[in-house]
């Protein structure tokens, strides 16, 4: 009873710095994803995704991750859209995850401050704010709890081993099936195999057969994204004037590893949109700096192997998961906050094996007093999510080249009626980054609404030049093609606004 009391309150104290935010309205992709979502608002659907249809739909959101659908359609039942629950389920998967994560330190060390020390600083680590916060960015949660019960089932033991690591394969289906960076997980459970051999029978015959069952089934999910209707990240037909494009995606990698580790270990500021400038060549002193650290800590983890095994894992780890986003396949967004969360266990895993080396009071202190300063941290986030006007104030403040922020800046000076003010925010955006589609599109809208129907024709012909399957562009121009007395060119608009929407 003693040890369950204990747990309670490390749960408690996980707990607390997150209630502050549960009410906070939805905000960026929490809007589009959810609350004007249409194909949630028919709970029938539910057949669609759990058939595997969506996965080819690419007019649904988020169809490429059923299991995450599959959720949100079990919060629109019980929580309508009231932001509260949908976090409340956020924030009981991210508990489950801190929880899974400080029992597999456990089993693996038989270290009871280690396992501690390990989920809570991840559960409390200011870099996962993002995603246990938004709904929107359920996928990382969703994801990485079926990676961690996969792990515990493929670190098996016993006469039911066979059964668990079948089970354990069926959870790497799910999490491939919440987001496209579970692809990395059967380098974890090699991990977990070739560090703590004692209780897995690794390495052995049967266990290598277990493993590339593994890598099997993550390659053929990967194919088949490459070669579903649905475009895989920023493998599409259209350059979004963000994504990393090749040779940069090379070159680049290294210095996000720098960048991924000065944020686990100084998680400030963070942004929901961050700024990342790529990397062009070899000659960057970026990129061999980014290579240093990769060496360095490649190194870390050999010398650690067999002296300090949870040192190593917890540093594998970290690279593991850096692996889908180092942006080596192009990403839409080539950074963001919520790509750290599957990296954190890794960097809460080290540091609680390095707390746990020092003296019990200080090792007591030590924690502490990180615990205090992350929750401080979270705190300060949380508040910039309550309102859209802090959060995109906050976000164009430290980025003013973000032209997500801008755009988003500018709905809000339209939705208080500042017509201007909404103008200069569009045409930021625009500047910033002239294939940012939202920021043409409505500022066409600005400019309709003013009745300068020649500008807006401007302006949406533009947009659907840089992205010609864009269906808002499409139906905006139709109509504002209407209105200037040419039928036969918006006839024409809205005919390939059909196309577009017609499923593949």
């Amino acid at each position: 009873m003693k040890r369950i009391w204990k747990w309670l309150l490390l749960a408690v104290v996980a707990v607390t710095p997150w209630l502050r935010g549960l009410s906070y309205p939805f905000l960026y992709d929490d809007i589009g994803m959810i609350a004007e979502n249409s194909f949630l608002e028919e709970p029938g659907h539910i057949v669609k995704v759990l058939s595997g249809w969506t996965l080819t739909q690419p007019q649904v959101i988020n169809g490429r991750r059923p299991a995450v659908l599959a959720t949100y359609f079990l919060d629109r039942e019980c929580h309508g859209l009231r932001p509260a629950g949908w976090r409340v389920t956020n924030l009981l998967l991210h508990l489950a995850n801190a929880g899974l994560l400080a029992w597999l330190v456990r089993r693996l060390t038989g270290h009871s401050f280690m396992a501690a020390a390990s989920g809570l600083l991840f559960a409390l680590h200011p870099l996962v704010t993002e995603p246990v916060h938004a709904p929107g960015f359920r996928a990382d949660v969703l994801c990485l709890f079926f990676i961690l019960a996969g792990a515990h089932l493929f670190w098996a033991e016993g006469t039911r081993a066979t059964w668990r690591r079948t089970a354990s394969c069926g959870l790497l289906a799910l999490a491939l099936l919440a987001k496209e960076t579970a692809v990395a997980a059967p380098l974890l459970f090699a991990a977990l195999v070739f560090l703590f051999p004692a209780k897995s029978g690794a390495p052995s015959g049967r266990i290598f057969k277990w493993l590339a069952v593994t890598f099997v089934l993550a390659g053929v999910f990967f194919v088949l994204w490459v070669a579903s209707p649905v475009a895989l990240q920023a493998a599409g037909h259209f350059w979004n004037g963000e994504s990393l494009r090749f040779p940069e995606t090379i070159f680049s990698a290294p210095a996000l590893w720098t960048r991924t580790l000065r944020l686990l270990l100084v998680p400030w500021p963070l942004n929901v949109t961050p700024a990342f400038t790529p990397v062009t060549s070899l000659a960057s002193l970026r990129f061999w700096v980014g290579v240093g650290w990769l060496v360095f800590c490649l190194w870390g983890i050999r010398r650690a192997y067999r002296a300090a095994p949870a040192l190593a894992l917890g540093l594998l780890w970290a690279l593991i998961f850096f692996l889908p986003v180092a942006n080596l396949f192009p990403l839409l967004h080539p950074v963001a906050d919520r790509y750290f969360y599957p990296i954190v266990p890794g960097f809460a895993i080290a540091v609680a094996w390095l707390l746990a080396q020092q003296t019990r009071a200080a090792r007591a202190v030590g924690l502490a007093g990180l615990l205090a300063i992350y929750a401080l941290l979270i705190s300060v986030r949380l508040g910039q999510w309550a309102s859209g006007e802090r959060l995109w104030t906050a976000a164009y403040f430290q980025n003013s080249q973000s032209a997500t922020a801008a755009t988003w800046l500018g709905l809000l000076r339209d939705e208080a009626g500042d017509a201007e003010g909404a103008r200069e925010f569009y045409q930021a955006a625009t500047k910033a980054n002239p294939y940012a589609v939202e920021a043409w599109i409505n500022w066409g809208a600005e400019e309709a609404r003013a009745g300068n129907w020649a500008e807006a024709e401007r302006l949406w012909r533009h947009a659907v030049k840089i992205r010609p399957d864009k269906a808002s562009g499409w139906s905006n121009l139709a109509l504002c093609l209407e209105q200037l007395g040419r039928p036969d060119e918006a006839a024409q608009a809205r005919e390939r606004l059909k196309e577009i929407q017609t499923p593949p």
